[in-house]
C-alpha cells in the first residue's frame, strides 16, 4: 500500500463510521420540523394528602397554533395550575373526571390563546396521569 491509500484509511474510514451512526439519527428528525412536540408535566397538590403528577399534549386545529402555544406556555401552566387546585382526588380518579378535565383544559386553553375549538385546541392527550 502506498502512502496515499494508507491516509486516505485513515481519515476517510472514521469519518464514514461517523456518518454512518449519524444518519439514522438524523433520518428521524425527519423534515416536518422535527417530532412529536415536548408533553408539558405538571405535579400539584390535590388537597391535604394527595398529589397529581400528569403530561399533556395540545392537539391544535393548525399547525399555527403550536406558535402559539408556545407563545403563552408560562400563561397556560399558571392556568392549569390554578384550575387543578380545586379539583378531587376521587374525582379525578375516575374517566368521567378525566374527560371532564379535558374539556376544561381545552376551554381554558382557548381562552388563553384567543381561539376557540375550531382555530384552536382541539383535544388535550394525556402523556401520563398518576395520582399519589
Amino acid at each position: 500500500m502506498n502512502v496515499f491509500s494508507r491516509t486516505l484509511i485513515a481519515f476517510v474510514a472514521p469519518a464514514l463510521v461517523v456518518l454512518g451512526t449519524m444518519l439514522p439519527v438524523l433520518a428521524l428528525a425527519g423534515d416536518h420540523g422535527g417530532g412529536a412536540p415536548e408533553p408539558m408535566v405538571f405535579t400539584v397538590n390535590l388537597g391535604k394528602d394527595n398529589y397529581l403528577q400528569f403530561g399533556l399534549i395540545f392537539e391544535g386545529a393548525s399547525p399555527e397554533v403550536a406558535h402559539l402555544l408556545a407563545g403563552y406556555k408560562p400563561r397556560l401552566q399558571h392556568e392549569i395550575i390554578l384550575l387543578l387546585s380545586a379539583k378531587e382526588a376521587s374525582k379525578l380518579r375516575t374517566l368521567a373526571g378525566k374527560k371532564e378535565l379535558i374539556e376544561e383544559i381545552v376551554e381554558l386553553g382557548n381562552h388563553v390563546i384567543h381561539e376557540d375549538d375550531k382555530t384552536g385546541i382541539k383535544e388535550v392527550l394525556f402523556t401520563k396521569f398518576l395520582i399519589q
